[in-house]
């Protein structure tokens, strides 16, 4: 196409009142003249973003072929439902964002700083947690924001009693199986964030890293940027997708899905700015991990127990479940029904 039929084509967009689709734009910008192409496109006035749903999908819609998974449409085919109001969804207190300079969130003193803790002594492997979210989320089949692997952890020991005979000597296999849930890890330096070419990912001031689903042109930058394979593009949408904390959730004083259905209450979330919170003093009481440090990507989730050492405060040799019940788990009153199963 030439760069005049480009010039074209955004004269038109302009004269139809944005009513061609802004993203769809932006990826025929793309295509055309790659970053300068969309730094073009950015650089002139930029109106109301039509709905997500393209306009053959609209016209699916109409003989009943239109795309839905587990009983759930395309949240833009129903305007009255709520979902196509972003702005309240990501974002409802207008709290500062950023798609750089990370570190002038803390001269803002956000009120809140949330975090999540991950105790791998209490994980069962469930996978309670993956389905809860797929549920509140409306997550389409085969794609997961959060998920459980299981891994072996530990260390491999040079030792005359080892049952690991090599050429080189004798080892023993100090290894313990884990169950590691896994999710965004709404780093404080997001790498995802700074390569997004329309700015359509930012971070929130209080913590969470979010897409904005109308400024997305799914070109998958930011998942391949991501070093801990935590995004990935919506079949649906067409646009990047992650875990987003549950914003919709803890923007009213509720815990994250996940949290909620964790039947060891192995996740743990909360503020970090607030020095009394279960989060604060979890991480000021126990050595902690982060998944892969060396990428310097300052990670906010956080884990008890990733590096294979598993103790308890009475008894290092013994390892304890905690179980809840399921009950009433928005509120903090289930945490004193709390008791404790040792694991043999």
């Amino acid at each position: 196409m030439a760069e005049d039929d480009v010039h074209v084509e955004q004269n038109n967009a302009r004269q139809m009142g944005n009513q061609e689709s802004r993203r769809e734009f932006l990826k025929q910008a793309l295509k055309v003249g790659g970053v300068v192409g969309i730094a073009t496109v950015i650089g002139g006035p930029v109106g109301a973003v039509k709905a997500l749903a393209s306009t053959e999908t609209k016209q699916n819609a109409t003989d009943g072929s239109a795309t839905n998974w587990e009983g759930w449409e395309d949240p833009q085919l129903n305007v009255n439902d709520g979902w196509n109001n972003w702005d309240k969804i990501l974002n409802p207190d207008n709290l500062p964002i950023y798609h750089d300079h990370f570190d002038e969130i803390k001269k803002v003193k956000p009120k809140h700083h949330w975090v999540m803790v991950i105790d791998l002594r209490k994980c069962v492997g469930c996978q309670s947690c993956t389905v809860a979210c797929k549920s509140e989320n409306n997550i389409p089949i085969g794609y997961y924001r959060t998920w459980v692997d299981v891994a072996e952890i530990g260390s491999t020991l040079q030792t005359s009693l080892g049952n690991t005979v090599t050429a080189n000597g004798t080892y023993e296999q100090q290894i313990k199986i884990r169950n590691i849930p896994k999710l965004c890890n709404h780093c404080d330096n997001p790498p995802c964030v700074t390569v997004c070419p329309v700015k359509a990912t930012f971070k929130r001031a209080d913590g969470p890293v979010l897409v904005d689903p109308r400024l997305c042109i799914g070109c998958g930058t930011c998942v391949n940027a991501c070093p801990y394979d935590a995004r990935y593009i919506n079949p649906i949408s067409h646009t990047a997708d992650k875990c987003t904390l549950c914003v919709e959730r803890i923007d009213e004083g509720l815990l994250p899905a996940c949290v909620t259905t964790c039947v060891g209450r192995a996740r743990i979330f909360g503020d970090l700015n607030d020095p009394t919170s279960e989060v604060s003093k979890l991480l000021a009481s126990n050595p902690v991990q982060v998944r892969k440090p060396e990428m310097g990507t300052d990670p906010q989730v956080f884990y008890i127990g990733l590096n294979g050492e598993i103790s308890t405060e009475n008894d290092p040799e013994a390892e304890n479940l905690i179980y809840t019940y399921t009950m009433n788990t928005n509120s903090t009153a289930y945490q004193q029904l709390a008791g404790k199963s040792l694991l043999k």
